[in-house]
């Protein structure tokens, strides 16, 4: 006769599975109590040592730095304020190099380090004319020394707690081991009822996610909770088929309804505005001029919303070689008007002959950010544009004069929908969906984006790319 436990609920078989672990643990306890106490108490003071003399050899190495750093400052600016940071570095590093010394095997090396450092210090009691490279040298590769020796005898205090707790551990393990060993079976048993049907929920939540999805058609097996979230799962893909399918119904209309009677708005405001069916009042100019920058503002919304809905639309990207100079050469022939009016040039630095990326991508981050430059740059400033590599990945920055970005914003701008404080200076009031767009597309290219500082420009925004192989030269 076959013998199962049928598990009716996941609570019962956690419980279950908590219950058996208890065991081993009561049983180790009871027999490790006694044994372990002393194994404590010596790991507790040699970590509380390793700790300080950890500490202590950081520091001291970190005073090094400061030190050869005031020094070379004084040598260039001759202040009397690097001269007292320098002086206090020293000072520091003597009383730290006390310190450590008590418990260190060899005091040569100590003692030569002091020297060294007294001899730094007695050098600026007189005219310093240079650096002394000689003794900055010396006393880094004394630190060095010293370090090493801390870090020796560390290790040999980790290797005697080591061979005690080894020791124990021998003690303790052919009394547990069979009792671990049957606990583990028993466990593993528990785990598996568990997580064969959770991996069965990933999948299904995997196929989900998928644009065009496949959802699992085997029915879930397991614990009565795991079982119920399955259905769930698959009426929730059934629903979001379905509102997907709505979703891209209303865009395909979207972009028919919307944009013929915008352009049939600004057609006639055109014709008003030239004074082509009429002569027109000072006051009926003005609401023209009203009604063709709101005709303008709401074409711009509705194409940046459509190209949002696009860009989400897009799964993974459609990868091949490019020329990054003719990208950014029709990008900026296609803002040429905008940036002209108000008296923006490109300075571009492109550094890089071919890049592999998916071209429609990386025009709509080109474009985004050049709008975004062009709306909030300062009149008559150029805009910056860099294409570089560094390391394993590529950059592309943007950069403008203009109010700078504080750095509790710049995390938040790149999220749907959210604009800062600083006004545009064209007609167009933005929808907040620029800087996200150029995000989304950064991460679909498996990159990143940044707002960064730079010394030439006030804003900056950076795109992090990665570099694919041999195919970017």
């Amino acid at each position: 006769m076959r013998f199962s436990i049928q598990t009716a609920s996941l609570r019962q078989l956690v419980l279950l599975s908590f219950f058996l672990a208890l065991i081993p643990v009561a049983v180790l306890l009871w027999q490790s109590n006694k044994s372990l106490s002393g194994v404590s108490s010596y790991a507790i003071s040699s970590a509380e040592h390793a700790v300080s003399s950890v500490r202590q050899s950081e520091s001291m190495q970190s005073l090094v730095i400061d030190i050869e750093r005031a020094v070379r400052q004084y040598v260039v600016v001759r202040t009397e304020a690097l001269q007292r940071v320098a002086l206090s570095h020293i000072d520091n590093q003597l009383n730290l190099l006390a310190q450590v010394c008590i418990s260190l095997p060899q005091l040569t090396l100590c003692a030569e380090q002091q020297a060294a450092l007294q001899a730094l210090r007695q050098r600026f009691s007189e005219p310093v004319t240079e650096t002394p490279e000689l003794l900055l040298q010396q006393i880094r590769t004394q630190q060095q020394q010293i370090t090493q020796q801390i870090w020796d005898l560390l290790e040999q205090q980790l290797q005697n707690q080591q061979q005690q707790v080894t020791s124990t551990q021998q003690q303790l393990a052919w009394q547990t081991f069979g009792l671990v060993l049957l606990t583990l079976l028993l466990v593993l048993w528990a785990s598996n009822r568990i997580t064969a049907p959770v991996k069965k929920l990933d999948r299904m939540i995997r196929a989900i996610a998928q644009p065009k999805h496949q959802f699992p058609d085997e029915k879930l097996r397991g614990p009565r909770e795991l079982t119920e979230l399955g259905e769930q799962l698959r009426w929730l893909s059934s629903r979001l088929q379905q509102l997907e399918a709505l979703r891209l119904i209303l865009l395909r209309h979207a972009s028919h309804e919307l944009k013929t009677p915008l352009s049939s708005i600004r057609e006639g405001c055109a014709l008003l505005s030239e004074q082509l069916v009429g002569p027109l009042t000072p006051q009926q100019q003005e609401v023209v001029t009203l009604l063709n920058g709101s005709a303008d503002r709401l074409s711009v919304l509705t194409e940046q919303l459509l190209d949002y809905n696009r860009l989400l639309q897009q799964a993974q990207p459609e990868w091949s070689q490019q020329i990054p100079q003719q990208l950014m050469q029709d990008c900026f022939n296609d803002h040429a008007l905008s940036l002209q009016q108000r008296q923006q040039q490109i300075r571009l630095d492109c550094q890089l002959n071919s890049l592999h990326t998916d071209a429609t991508l990386f025009r709509r981050i080109l474009d985004n950010l050049i709008n975004n430059a062009q709306a909030y740059g300062a009149e008559g400033s150029p805009v910056w544009v860099k294409l570089y590599r560094q390391d394993d990945t590529v950059l592309l920055e943007v950069a403008n004069n203009g109010t700078p970005i504080p750095m509790s914003l710049r995390e938040k701008l790149f999220e749907p929908f959210q604009r800062g404080s600083t006004p545009r200076f064209d007609s167009v009031q933005g929808s907040g969906l620029g800087l996200s767009i150029v995000a989304d597309c950064a991460r679909l290219l498996g990159g990143h984006a940044d707002i960064v500082d730079v010394v030439y420009a006030d804003v900056c925004i950076r795109v992090r790319l990665p570099l694919l192989g041999e195919k970017l030269v």
